[in-house]
């Protein structure tokens, strides 16, 4: 039973933690024995390429990874069998505790740059464009040969903290055109790292992918043999602290300052690394180092650095003409922006001051000016006081005057009361408003007089009519042109026998045609022998209370109203009988057609083709609620109009020279 809870309970437990829980277990048994390179992750040991740890942080590494050399190091070190002399990492030698300038991790075995920064040697191997002063040392490290555009510019997928995720360098997956990017270090870390074969002639044997084009297998066990070599680390400095005697640490101590004197001694006397003539640029964020650096800062001032989204936008583009802000770097760009805004900024602030002075004066010179002001109203009202006294006096002497001498003398200018002067248009005074017209039209149905820019004239019955009466009501005034006009809806049934043909067909799925006028219902059948039921309506003017209600006829109703103008023009109206109209001929090529394409003039009645009008149509000119002449008629109209007009004026000249005479 208790067997049974062990197992329910480690296969609860998530995958890394049983991963690491195992290599804990497998690495305190097998200590001596088993060890697995920092770098490759492998965990062969051979006496050609043996894996190698350092005495003072317990890192291992295979010697070909690392690139150590027989003749300078010692090529074993004090927990191997056949160990004479300790040996140290770079890192340790130096007594640093380095971070990487190509990824945001501080795990791991490092080499120096040319330039007297830290990379992880896998970084260094797997970053495009690093180099190696020495190929089989592998250093220096070389930086300067890769674009520095590089930094910051794309994202790591795998970094859990979005402040570190564009710090360093990060690599594409090399599975053709994946876009996943990462960091080395990172990219290690989930065993997505590999290399090729020794038998294979590659000049970059060096690959990586992303977790949907890596080897399943292969980041398997890579990735178990890191958490391994991780918790190896930790536990062999505490196992070899309590292994090794006082007199043992004490050598190993001594011969690392050894190294560190040595070390110190070859960075002075290095020769100093070629620097380009000109700052490459590259941005304060992408720095790992500085962003923990200001994290700290941020720590020690009490700021949270939670509240600050990360912003990972495009700073270059700027929207308007002033330049935008340029991240920190020691930079000409950033330099020259630094600058720049320092005195713009100097400017502003002297700006700002003088318009502050102008303002002040202008404050003191309104308060004078109001001060001014207000003595010359006092002055003015005493003024006009007594001018109206000294008036009034004026004119009783001046009628005193006229009783003295019997006559009622004029006043004059002076003793008469000023006339208030209104003020202009300059000084805010209203404009002459505009004078009505002397008739006012009343719609022709509601029979109102208000409203008169909505009135719109019929040019058949010479009727006005509100455009919100109309039926249909319209929203504007219709277009009218010389050769079109507009007409009411009694007027346009008048006339539908000449509009009837002109209507827009509508063709059926079954081939034919119809006309898009609504059909009116049938009217009601009477027939002639009996007449119709007079209607009857209730009288309304005498009360009925407890009675029925009275009705007289229809017909003696409609004596007793009043006819309305309207109503008589509706009856004439439908009193006339429609004549068809058949359009047979063209008056201009004196061709054959058919009401389909001929159109007849309102005023002469003659007929045209659609094409033989000036200027040639492809449909009827006449529209649902219009008329139409041809060109004939409203020139010879235009001519009967200046006659008409010539006429006028000859009678009006020949009633003047008969009322004025020549002597």
């Amino acid at each position: 039973m208790i067997v049974q809870m062990t197992v329910i309970l480690k296969l609860e437990m998530p995958q890394d933690s049983l991963i690491l829980e195992k290599s804990q277990n497998w690495s305190s048994q097998k200590m001596d024995h088993i060890l697995i390179c920092c770098v490759c992750l492998g965990d062969n040991s051979e006496d050609a390429d043996e894996i190698i740890q350092c005495d003072n942080c317990g890192i291992t590494v295979h010697e070909g990874c690392y690139g150590v050399d027989g003749e300078s190091d010692s090529i074993m070190s004090s927990a191997s069998e056949n160990s004479t002399e300790p040996w140290f990492c770079d890192a340790c030698k130096c007594g640093v505790s380095p971070s990487c300038e190509l990824c945001p991790n501080q795990d791991g075995i490092f080499k120096e740059t040319d330039a007297g920064r830290w990379v992880h040697i896998v970084c260094a191997l797997y970053v495009p464009g690093v180099a190696f002063g020495d190929i089989d040392k592998l250093r220096p490290v070389t930086l300067t040969e890769m674009n520095y555009s590089k930094y910051g510019a794309k994202e790591c997928s795998f970094c859990e903290d979005p402040r570190f995720a564009r710090t360093g360098v990060c690599i594409s997956c090399d599975a053709g055109m994946c876009r996943a990017y990462f960091h080395v270090t990172c990219a290690q870390k989930e065993g997505l790292l590999s290399e090729a074969a020794a038998e294979e002639d590659i000049a970059d044997p060096f690959f990586a992918y992303c977790k949907q084009h890596a080897d399943r297998l292969d980041r398997k066990w890579k990735r178990k043999n890191y958490l391994a070599l991780q918790s190896y680390c930790k536990m062999s400095l505490q196992e070899r602290e309590k292994q090794l005697s006082p007199e043992a640490q004490a050598r190993i101590n001594a011969r690392l300052q050894q190294y560190r004197a040595k070390a110190e001694l070859a960075r002075s006397t290095r020769p100093q690394a070629w620097v380009p003539r000109e700052k490459l640029p590259r941005p304060l964020t992408s720095s790992a180092s500085a962003i923990r650096k200001l994290m700290r800062k941020a720590e020690l001032m009490g700021i949270s650095t939670d509240i600050f989204p990360v912003d990972n936008s495009d700073t270059s583009s700027s929207v308007d003409g002033r330049r935008k802000h340029k991240q920190p770097a020691l930079t000409a760009d950033f330099v020259n922006y630094y600058f720049e805004r320092n005195m713009r900024m100097i400017q502003i602030q002297e700006n700002m001051a003088e318009q502050k002075n102008i303002k002040d004066k202008l404050e003191n010179e309104q308060e004078k000016l109001h001060v001014e002001y207000n003595k010359l109203c006092e002055s003015l009202e005493e003024l006009q006081n007594l001018n109206g006294k000294l008036r009034s006096e004026g004119q009783g002497i001046w009628a005193l005057l006229g009783r003295i001498t019997g006559q009622k003398l004029n006043i004059p200018a002076i003793l008469r009361a000023p006339k208030e002067r209104k003020p202009s248009k300059k000084e805010g005074g209203t404009q002459k408003t505009s004078i009505l017209p002397a008739v006012l039209y009343s719609c022709g149905i509601c029979k109102k007089n208000h409203d008169q820019h909505l009135l719109l004239l019929c040019d058949t019955c010479k009727l006005h009519y509100h455009l919100g009466c109309l039926d249909p009501p319209l929203t504007r005034m219709p277009r009218k042109t010389k050769n079109s006009y507009w007409q009411c809806s009694e007027c346009d049934q008048a006339g539908s026998s000449d509009m009837e043909a002109d209507m827009a067909m509508e063709t059926l799925p079954d081939g034919t045609k119809r006309s898009r006028r609504q059909i009116k219902e049938p009217v009601k059948f009477v027939p002639q022998d009996m007449p119709p039921e007079p209607k009857k309506i209730p009288i309304r003017n005498t009360r009925t209370r407890g009675r029925k209600r009275s009705f007289i006829p229809e017909e003696e109703k409609h004596e007793e109203r009043i006819p309305r103008e309207r109503r008589q023009r509706q009856s004439v109206l439908q009193k006339k009988p429609k004549a068809e109209d058949l359009r047979t001929e063209c008056a201009t090529c004196k061709g054959t057609g058919d009401n389909e394409n001929l159109v007849r003039c309102d005023e002469c009645r003659l007929c045209y083709h659609f094409g033989c009008l000036d200027p040639p149509l492809k449909k009827s000119p006449k529209q649902t609620g219009y008329g139409w002449i041809c060109q004939e008629c409203d020139s010879s109209s235009s001519k009967e109009d200046e006659n008409e007009a010539e006429r006028k004026n000859l009678s009006q000249e020949l009633s003047m020279e008969q009322k004025n005479p020549k002597k």
